[in-house]
C-alpha cells in the first residue's frame, strides 16, 4: 500500500509540473543606430516617445504577438513595420533602428 501511494504521487506531481506553463510576460526596448532623433515611437498601443540616435530605452512591457511599428524621424521620414513576440515565460527583447533606417529584433539573452 505504502509503494502504491508513494507511486501515485509521483504520478500526479508529474501531471501537475507538465500541466504548468508559464505566462507570457514580454518587454521591449528601442534603440537608435539611425543618424537622427526618431520621434513618436510607438509599438502597438505601447508609446515609447523620442528617441535620439546612439540612444536606447528602458523595457516597456507589451502583450505577445504582432504589433504595428510607428514613429518619425526628424528630416520627416516614416518608421513603419510590425514587430511579433511570442514565448511562454519572461522575455525582454531590443528593437533596433538601424543606421539605414531598417529595424531589427533580437531576443536579449
Amino acid at each position: 500500500m505504502k509503494t502504491f501511494k508513494i507511486l501515485l504521487l509521483i504520478i500526479l506531481t508529474g501531471f501537475f509540473l507538465n500541466s504548468c506553463e508559464l505566462e507570457p510576460d514580454h518587454s521591449i526596448r528601442v534603440k537608435n543606430d539611425f543618424s537622427e532623433t526618431i520621434n513618436n515611437v510607438k509599438i502597438g498601443s505601447v508609446e515609447y516617445g523620442s528617441v535620439s540616435y546612439g540612444s536606447m530605452t528602458g523595457y516597456m512591457p507589451v502583450e505577445e504577438g504582432s504589433h504595428t511599428l510607428s514613429g518619425n524621424s526628424e528630416s520627416g521620414g516614416t518608421l513603419s513595420g510590425s514587430v511579433s513576440v511570442e514565448g511562454n515565460g519572461e522575455h525582454n527583447w531590443t528593437l533596433t533602428i538601424t543606421s539605414d533606417g531598417k529595424v531589427e529584433i533580437e531576443e536579449d539573452e
